[in-house]
């Protein structure tokens, strides 16, 4: 049961590193996040090169092989919303803390998703590391209850795909549910192209104009190819175990996203909008001693 344990760490690890650069890129070259989302669904086509590999059709799948795809689309589209309007250390961890809550919640109630009592333990060891490593940002820095919202439904909607997806893997195989997962999630992303205020933004950037040899591009090429590889590895794992115990790893990524923090403080503070006073960095070892010892409980 544990063997999902590592692929989510890595998930998430490197899920943190794409979230830094894309907040970097939101803040800087690429402001749309609705842009933002429909180039990242369209990249999740390439799912269909491992049709070879062990596709099955069964339509017992394909609702929520659906549900998981134009959840997922709806997800990142919050999320990049939540990032692009705060702080990168604000809106990964309140939305991650909301993602396992809600896989755990609808899990259970309406899918049969059952964990053991220690599973539930080392949960909310989990969220709680990650709430003390995040306790001075939660609040005093979420600048409107529409923001709060945004963020809700963002962890809402990861959650929902996830129980979705797990759902498409306990009736097929991996290849078979990542591939239908993907093509809806990007069938999702083109009825943008529907609302004339998302078409405008996809059609008005300056993506299509683009010089594909810049820094901006080898940042966004490196971004997408570790969300991609954090995708492969998420949903891996959600194939081995419930969603809210892959989930409730979220916070390894909050720890990538603080060093980075750490790093660029002096050299570029503007990048990711982060105050990290010696404080708030004892506060924030204090977390992530407490989330390594709900890794440690989650290994048992």
């Amino acid at each position: 049961m544990t063997g999902f344990l590592p692929i989510a760490i890595i998930g998430y690890i490197l899920n943190g590193g794409a979230v830094v650069i894309d907040k970097i890129l939101l803040n800087t070259s690429l402001p749309k996040p609705a842009i933002y989302t429909f180039y990242i669904s369209m990249l999740g086509l390439l799912a269909i090169l491992l049709l070879p590999f062990g596709f099955e059709w069964k339509n017992s799948i394909l609702l929520p092989a659906f549900l998981s795809g134009v959840t997922a689309t709806l997800a990142l589209l919050t999320f990049f919303q939540s990032l692009k309007s705060g702080e990168a250390s604000v809106a990964g961890p309140v939305i991650g803390a909301f993602n396992p809550l809600f896989a755990l919640i609808l899990g259970i109630t309406f899918f049969n998703q059952l964990i053991s009592g220690s599973q539930l333990i080392a949960i909310l060891v989990l969220i709680l590391g990650t709430a003390i490593l995040t306790f001075n940002l939660w609040f005093s820095r979420i600048k409107s209850q529409k923001q709060l919202l945004t963020m809700t439904l963002s962890g809402f909607f990861f959650a929902l795909s996830y129980v979705f997806l797990k759902e498409v893997f306990l009736q097929s195989n991996f290849i078979t549910g990542l591939i239908l997962t993907r093509f809806f999630g990007a069938a999702a992303a083109l009825l943008f192209l529907l609302m004339p205020d998302f078409r405008n933004q996809i059609f008005a950037s300056s993506l299509k104009k683009h010089n594909f040899f810049n820094k901006t591009s080898l940042l966004l090429l490196t971004g997408q190819s570790m969300g991609a590889a954090q995708g492969f590895l998420l949903a891996l794992a959600v194939s081995l175990a419930s969603p809210a115990l892959v989930n409730s790893l979220f916070g390894m990524q909050y720890l990538v996203i603080l060093g980075v923090s750490l790093a660029l403080a002096k050299k570029a503070p503007q990048l990711l909008d982060e105050n990290l006073s010696k404080a708030v960095v004892w506060q924030k070892i204090l977390g992530a001693g407490i989330l390594s010892l709900g890794v440690y409980l989650l290994s048992l």
